[in-house]
């Protein structure tokens, strides 16, 4: 017969290999990944330490880049700076490359686009969607917003997707903000424009995240719906800091600080959360837990963690573990 003191010890050593094995599986499961975001990058140190942040930070699968790179007719010096994370880097088009005086084709034939500036790609369990709110017409008359309905259609009906991500150049919403640019108010036409077209449908069909560039801060909304009645003051679903159970509408973040300049907050909307204007840096995107987490982790160059927002969505129970019984030492058999 066992003692009790070796039946502790088997049930110890059974439950904590249990653990290990369960743990190991979710470390490494098929559906973690992360993406690097920054955009407005320019082409100076700020940029390469942007650059170095991201890759050090999280060395991502994919770096989303939110247009406006080299800020000089020619992609050369941007493309240089990021040669070597070129392969795993998808760009949308920012107004600084909208252009063919601007580096236009050769952003595109870098990066493989055609005139369909707009595209989208899976990503394991992701469904990421690129928008061109500077080179192609978005409005609902627009081959672009037949192309982004219909993704969202799709992707709303695969089994396979849990997560929806969009981003663009301009911004859906943004706080007060000293750019020079009408275009970076929350008034702006395009700004209005891509609310009033597209937002009803990111809450229909269940967009999770929207990222987007040009105004040059961080700038991290709570969830959003969008309100006919009064569209630039959309309506906060979620007043919690940081972490959200699938709430309704999408969480806007604004990452426009790849190195180029600083457009200064005058003001905080009160739908953002968190916001920071004199800081370069980038945002780390992850799905974590075994593909059932979003997590959002916003690094500037200095190496400090500035923001953290989650987003949860049912799936597996989390494991609980119990250690007992308790050993024993008495000796009784």
């Amino acid at each position: 017969m066992f003692s009790k003191v070796t039946f502790s010890l088997l049930v110890m050593m059974s439950s904590l290999l249990i653990f290990y094995i369960l743990t190991a599986y979710d470390s490494n499961s098929a559906f973690a990944f992360n993406f690097g975001v920054a955009g407005d990058w320019g082409c100076n140190s700020n940029t390469q330490k942007t650059l170095d942040n991201i890759r050090g930070k999280s060395s991502p699968e994919r770096i989303l880049a939110l247009g406006d790179y080299s800020y000089v007719s020619t992609a050369t010096c941007w493309l240089n700076i990021i040669n070597p994370v070129k392969s795993i880097t998808k760009i949308t088009i920012g107004n600084h490359e909208d252009d063919l005086n601007e580096g236009l084709n050769q952003y595109k034939s870098a990066f493989g686009l055609s005139d369909d500036t707009f595209y989208a790609f899976t990503y394991s369990n992701a469904r990421i969607i690129v928008m061109d709110s500077d080179n192609r017409c978005f409005t609902s008359g627009c081959e672009q917003f037949g192309f982004v309905l219909g993704q969202l259609q799709q992707a709303s009906q695969d089994p396979n997707i849990k997560w929806m991500i969009v981003y663009i150049h301009k911004q859906f919403y943004t706080s007060p903000n000293t750019c020079g640019s009408s275009s970076c108010s929350n008034t702006a036409s395009d700004t209005t424009n891509l609310r009033n077209t597209y937002q009803k449908y990111f809450d229909q069909y269940g967009v999770d995240v929207v990222l987007n560039g040009h105004v040059h801060n961080y700038q991290r909304t709570f969830p959003l719906k969008y309100d006919s009645a009064s569209p630039s003051s959309p309506i906060i679903t979620s007043t919690i800091t940081n972490d959200y159970t699938d709430p309704a509408g999408e969480i806007f973040v604004t990452v426009g600080t790849g190195g180029i300049n600083f457009h200064g907050l005058s003001g905080k909307a009160s739908f953002v959360k968190y916001q920071q204007d004199d800081r370069f840096g980038g945002l780390d995107l992850s799905i974590e837990n075994n593909g059932y987490t979003l997590v959002g982790r916003y690094y500037t160059n200095d190496g400090v963690k500035r923001d953290t927002f989650k987003i949860f969505k049912s799936g597996p129970l989390q494991a609980q573990y119990n250690f007992g019984p308790s050993l024993s030492l008495s000796g009784q058999p």
